[in-house]
Protein backbone atom coordinates (compact mmCIF):
# COMPACT_ATOMS: atom_id res chain seq x y z
CA UNK A 1 0.00 0.00 0.00
CA UNK A 2 1.42 3.61 -0.92
CA UNK A 3 1.75 6.41 1.76
CA UNK A 4 -0.54 8.22 0.00
CA UNK A 5 -3.19 5.59 -0.04
CA UNK A 6 -2.18 5.25 3.89
CA UNK A 7 -3.22 8.96 4.30
CA UNK A 8 -6.01 9.04 2.27
CA UNK A 9 -7.58 5.97 4.22
CA UNK A 10 -6.51 7.74 7.79
CA UNK A 11 -8.47 11.20 6.81
CA UNK A 12 -11.84 9.25 4.89
CA UNK A 13 -14.02 8.62 7.40
CA UNK A 14 -16.73 9.80 10.58
CA UNK A 15 -15.08 10.83 13.95
CA UNK A 16 -17.47 9.02 16.09
CA UNK A 17 -16.65 8.16 19.20
CA UNK A 18 -19.90 6.14 19.88
CA UNK A 19 -19.50 2.34 19.74
CA UNK A 20 -21.02 0.82 16.44
CA UNK A 21 -20.12 -2.73 17.32
CA UNK A 22 -19.75 -2.98 13.35
CA UNK A 23 -18.11 -6.66 12.54
CA UNK A 24 -16.65 -7.39 8.73
CA UNK A 25 -16.39 -10.65 7.73
CA UNK A 26 -13.70 -11.72 4.74
CA UNK A 27 -11.71 -14.99 3.85
CA UNK A 28 -8.38 -15.47 1.70
CA UNK A 29 -9.86 -18.35 -0.20
CA UNK A 30 -12.72 -18.88 -2.36
CA UNK A 31 -16.10 -21.42 -1.24
CA UNK A 32 -14.88 -21.32 2.84
CA UNK A 33 -18.30 -20.12 3.55
CA UNK A 34 -17.71 -16.55 4.42
CA UNK A 35 -21.44 -15.44 3.59
CA UNK A 36 -22.69 -18.32 4.77
CA UNK A 37 -21.17 -17.65 8.02
CA UNK A 38 -21.97 -13.59 8.10
CA UNK A 39 -25.92 -14.88 7.58
CA UNK A 40 -25.72 -17.23 10.92
CA UNK A 41 -24.17 -14.91 12.68
CA UNK A 42 -26.59 -12.15 12.59
CA UNK A 43 -29.23 -14.58 12.92
CA UNK A 44 -27.39 -16.19 15.79
CA UNK A 45 -27.15 -12.03 17.33
CA UNK A 46 -30.90 -11.67 16.58
CA UNK A 47 -32.26 -14.63 18.51
CA UNK A 48 -30.35 -13.20 21.27
CA UNK A 49 -32.67 -10.30 21.01
CA UNK A 50 -30.06 -7.96 19.48
CA UNK A 51 -31.01 -5.53 16.83
CA UNK A 52 -29.23 -6.52 13.57
CA UNK A 53 -27.90 -5.58 10.20
CA UNK A 54 -26.43 -7.60 7.77
CA UNK A 55 -24.83 -6.19 4.58
CA UNK A 56 -24.07 -7.75 1.71
CA UNK A 57 -20.58 -6.60 0.60
CA UNK A 58 -19.67 -9.57 -1.82
CA UNK A 59 -20.61 -9.53 -5.09
CA UNK A 60 -19.94 -13.09 -5.92
CA UNK A 61 -22.14 -15.71 -6.61
CA UNK A 62 -22.77 -17.20 -3.13
CA UNK A 63 -24.06 -13.66 -1.14
CA UNK A 64 -26.32 -13.30 0.77
CA UNK A 65 -29.35 -13.10 -1.58
CA UNK A 66 -28.46 -16.32 -3.12
CA UNK A 67 -29.62 -18.07 0.60
CA UNK A 68 -32.66 -16.55 1.40
CA UNK A 69 -36.07 -16.55 -0.22
CA UNK A 70 -36.84 -12.44 0.45
CA UNK A 71 -40.08 -10.75 0.04
CA UNK A 72 -38.56 -7.81 -1.93
CA UNK A 73 -36.53 -7.21 -4.35
CA UNK A 74 -34.38 -4.39 -3.00
CA UNK A 75 -30.58 -3.89 -3.74
CA UNK A 76 -27.86 -1.44 -2.74
CA UNK A 77 -27.34 -1.14 -6.95
CA UNK A 78 -30.58 1.45 -6.36
CA UNK A 79 -28.46 3.54 -3.70
CA UNK A 80 -25.33 3.33 -5.73
CA UNK A 81 -26.94 4.44 -8.76
CA UNK A 82 -28.88 7.69 -6.56
CA UNK A 83 -32.54 5.81 -6.61
CA UNK A 84 -32.69 5.10 -3.19
CA UNK A 85 -31.26 5.97 0.31
CA UNK A 86 -29.60 3.06 2.64
CA UNK A 87 -32.65 3.09 4.71
CA UNK A 88 -34.72 3.01 1.70
CA UNK A 89 -33.49 -0.54 1.03
CA UNK A 90 -32.89 -1.87 4.37
CA UNK A 91 -35.14 -5.48 4.63
CA UNK A 92 -36.92 -6.81 7.44
CA UNK A 93 -36.22 -10.67 7.25
CA UNK A 94 -39.25 -12.56 9.42
CA UNK A 95 -38.74 -10.25 11.82
CA UNK A 96 -38.51 -6.21 12.57
CA UNK A 97 -35.13 -6.54 13.95
CA UNK A 98 -33.20 -8.73 11.76
CA UNK A 99 -32.64 -6.24 9.10
CA UNK A 100 -30.66 -6.79 5.43
CA UNK A 101 -28.84 -4.97 3.14
CA UNK A 102 -28.29 -7.28 -0.22
CA UNK A 103 -26.78 -6.76 -3.56
CA UNK A 104 -27.87 -8.30 -6.71
CA UNK A 105 -26.27 -11.90 -7.16
CA UNK A 106 -23.25 -12.16 -9.19
CA UNK A 107 -22.71 -8.47 -9.28
CA UNK A 108 -19.28 -7.20 -7.78
CA UNK A 109 -21.07 -3.76 -7.28
CA UNK A 110 -17.86 -2.75 -5.30
CA UNK A 111 -15.15 -3.05 -8.11
CA UNK A 112 -17.56 -0.86 -10.54
CA UNK A 113 -17.16 1.99 -7.79
CA UNK A 114 -14.56 4.57 -7.73
CA UNK A 115 -13.00 4.69 -4.55
CA UNK A 116 -14.40 7.99 -3.49
CA UNK A 117 -18.30 6.53 -3.94
CA UNK A 118 -17.11 3.61 -1.90
CA UNK A 119 -15.78 6.28 0.65
CA UNK A 120 -19.36 8.17 0.87
CA UNK A 121 -20.65 4.22 1.09
CA UNK A 122 -19.03 3.54 4.17
CA UNK A 123 -19.99 6.68 6.02
CA UNK A 124 -23.03 6.10 5.13
CA UNK A 125 -23.10 2.38 6.79
CA UNK A 126 -21.47 4.00 9.48
CA UNK A 127 -24.88 6.40 10.33
CA UNK A 128 -27.07 3.27 9.57
CA UNK A 129 -25.27 1.17 11.99
CA UNK A 130 -25.82 3.39 15.08
CA UNK A 131 -29.51 1.73 14.85
CA UNK A 132 -28.18 -1.48 15.48
CA UNK A 133 -26.70 -2.93 18.66
CA UNK A 134 -24.43 -5.15 15.96
CA UNK A 135 -23.90 -4.75 11.82
CA UNK A 136 -22.03 -7.58 10.23
CA UNK A 137 -20.40 -6.80 6.82
CA UNK A 138 -19.90 -9.45 4.09
CA UNK A 139 -16.85 -8.61 1.99
CA UNK A 140 -16.21 -12.00 0.70
CA UNK A 141 -12.38 -12.88 -0.88
CA UNK A 142 -11.49 -10.15 -3.30
CA UNK A 143 -9.45 -7.72 -0.91
CA UNK A 144 -8.40 -4.51 -2.53
CA UNK A 145 -7.95 -0.50 -1.74
CA UNK A 146 -12.15 -0.50 -2.04
CA UNK A 147 -12.92 -3.26 0.02
CA UNK A 148 -10.28 -2.13 2.43
CA UNK A 149 -12.68 1.06 2.76
CA UNK A 150 -15.15 -0.58 4.43
CA UNK A 151 -12.66 -2.41 7.10
CA UNK A 152 -11.70 1.04 7.94
CA UNK A 153 -15.14 1.60 9.67
CA UNK A 154 -15.19 -1.83 11.33
CA UNK A 155 -14.62 -2.45 15.10
CA UNK A 156 -13.75 -6.22 14.42
CA UNK A 157 -12.15 -7.52 11.28
CA UNK A 158 -13.42 -11.92 11.27
CA UNK A 159 -10.94 -13.46 8.81
CA UNK A 160 -12.37 -17.00 7.86
CA UNK A 161 -10.37 -20.02 7.04
CA UNK A 162 -10.53 -23.52 6.65
CA UNK A 163 -8.10 -26.51 7.23
CA UNK A 164 -6.91 -26.88 3.80
CA UNK A 165 -3.35 -26.34 3.36
CA UNK A 166 -4.37 -24.07 0.38
CA UNK A 167 -6.59 -22.18 2.36
CA UNK A 168 -4.36 -21.80 5.22
CA UNK A 169 -1.83 -20.08 2.77
CA UNK A 170 -4.20 -17.81 1.66
CA UNK A 171 -5.18 -16.92 5.30
CA UNK A 172 -1.55 -16.35 5.77
CA UNK A 173 -1.29 -13.80 3.14
CA UNK A 174 -4.29 -12.65 4.18
CA UNK A 175 -3.08 -12.06 7.75
CA UNK A 176 0.50 -10.13 6.04
CA UNK A 177 -1.80 -7.83 4.12
CA UNK A 178 -3.61 -7.00 7.10
CA UNK A 179 -0.96 -6.39 9.26
CA UNK A 180 0.37 -3.86 6.91
CA UNK A 181 -2.51 -2.00 6.60
CA UNK A 182 -2.83 -0.57 10.29
CA UNK A 183 -6.09 -0.95 10.46
CA UNK A 184 -7.62 0.63 14.46
CA UNK A 185 -9.80 -3.15 14.94
CA UNK A 186 -10.02 -6.53 16.55
CA UNK A 187 -8.98 -9.21 14.47
CA UNK A 188 -10.08 -12.82 15.15
CA UNK A 189 -9.73 -15.75 12.96
CA UNK A 190 -13.00 -18.32 12.43
CA UNK A 191 -11.78 -21.67 11.14
CA UNK A 192 -14.57 -23.39 9.27
CA UNK A 193 -15.26 -27.26 7.72
CA UNK A 194 -13.62 -28.70 10.03
CA UNK A 195 -13.98 -32.25 11.65
CA UNK A 196 -13.25 -31.58 15.16
CA UNK A 197 -12.18 -28.67 17.27
CA UNK A 198 -9.16 -30.25 17.89
CA UNK A 199 -8.82 -30.27 14.04
CA UNK A 200 -9.49 -26.61 13.84
CA UNK A 201 -7.31 -25.58 16.61
CA UNK A 202 -4.67 -27.46 14.71
CA UNK A 203 -5.11 -25.26 11.69
CA UNK A 204 -5.30 -21.95 13.90
CA UNK A 205 -1.83 -23.18 15.21
CA UNK A 206 -0.15 -23.32 11.85
CA UNK A 207 -1.42 -19.83 11.29
CA UNK A 208 0.01 -18.95 14.72
CA UNK A 209 3.61 -20.42 14.09
CA UNK A 210 3.56 -18.93 10.75
CA UNK A 211 3.01 -15.48 11.86
CA UNK A 212 5.12 -16.08 14.88
CA UNK A 213 8.30 -16.57 12.43
CA UNK A 214 7.61 -13.94 10.36
CA UNK A 215 7.09 -11.24 13.00
CA UNK A 216 3.53 -10.83 12.24
CA UNK A 217 0.75 -10.48 14.52
CA UNK A 218 -1.82 -13.66 14.50
CA UNK A 219 -5.11 -12.57 15.20
CA UNK A 220 -6.81 -14.70 18.19
CA UNK A 221 -9.00 -17.21 17.64
CA UNK A 222 -12.53 -16.76 17.90
CA UNK A 223 -14.64 -19.78 17.06
CA UNK A 224 -14.43 -23.37 15.40
CA UNK A 225 -17.27 -24.16 12.86
CA UNK A 226 -17.82 -28.20 12.44
CA UNK A 227 -18.38 -29.92 9.10
CA UNK A 228 -22.20 -30.53 9.32
CA UNK A 229 -24.40 -32.55 6.69
CA UNK A 230 -27.60 -30.06 7.70
CA UNK A 231 -26.17 -26.87 6.32
CA UNK A 232 -26.43 -28.40 2.84
CA UNK A 233 -30.15 -29.16 3.35
CA UNK A 234 -30.66 -25.38 4.75
CA UNK A 235 -28.71 -24.11 1.85
CA UNK A 236 -30.61 -26.17 -0.75
CA UNK A 237 -33.73 -25.31 0.68
CA UNK A 238 -33.35 -21.64 1.79
CA UNK A 239 -33.46 -21.98 5.34
CA UNK A 240 -31.59 -20.67 8.30
CA UNK A 241 -29.70 -23.53 10.07
CA UNK A 242 -30.16 -21.99 13.38
CA UNK A 243 -34.34 -22.12 12.85
CA UNK A 244 -34.45 -25.65 10.96
CA UNK A 245 -31.66 -27.12 13.22
CA UNK A 246 -30.43 -25.08 15.83
CA UNK A 247 -29.65 -27.63 17.81
CA UNK A 248 -26.88 -29.36 15.31
CA UNK A 249 -23.67 -28.98 15.93
CA UNK A 250 -22.67 -26.21 13.49
CA UNK A 251 -25.67 -24.44 15.05
CA UNK A 252 -23.91 -24.78 18.45
CA UNK A 253 -20.48 -23.42 17.36
CA UNK A 254 -21.87 -20.41 15.58
CA UNK A 255 -24.58 -19.67 18.81
CA UNK A 256 -20.77 -19.84 21.15
CA UNK A 257 -18.96 -17.33 18.37
CA UNK A 258 -21.95 -14.86 18.27
CA UNK A 259 -22.23 -14.38 22.29
CA UNK A 260 -18.24 -14.07 22.40
CA UNK A 261 -18.51 -11.58 19.48
CA UNK A 262 -21.27 -9.59 21.16
CA UNK A 263 -19.71 -9.61 24.64
CA UNK A 264 -16.61 -7.81 23.41
CA UNK A 265 -14.56 -11.01 21.94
Amino acid sequence: MTDNADIIYKSLFLSNEMPRNISIIISGAERIGSSWCALSLAHALNLDKKKVLLVDGNGKFSNIASYLILQKNLFIEDYISGKKTLNQLVIPYRNKNFHLLTAQQGNNYLSELPLGRIQIFSEDLQILAENYNHTIIDIGTELNSKNLSLCQIADNILIMSSENNADLIKTFDLIKFLNETNIDANYNLIINKVNSFEDGYKSYEKLSKASDRTGLRCPDLLGIIRIDTRIRDTIRNKELLLSRYPTSEAALDIIHIAKKLYQGI
